[in-house]
């Protein structure tokens, strides 16, 4: 990588920050919690 030769900018919003805006997750740890009561708040009853 040779910075004279290559710029740019890069951006990305991954799937676990999405995820976090939709269910209103503070922290982004919970999401890879294997723990069944905290899956079960982010399950779509119906």
């Amino acid at each position: 990588f040779d910075p004279e030769v290559y710029t740019g900018f890069a951006f990305g919003i991954g799937v676990e920050r999405i995820a976090m805006l939709k269910y209103g997750i503070d922290d982004i740890p919970y999401l890879y919690m294997n723990d069944k009561r905290i899956a079960k708040q982010f399950v779509k009853e119906g």
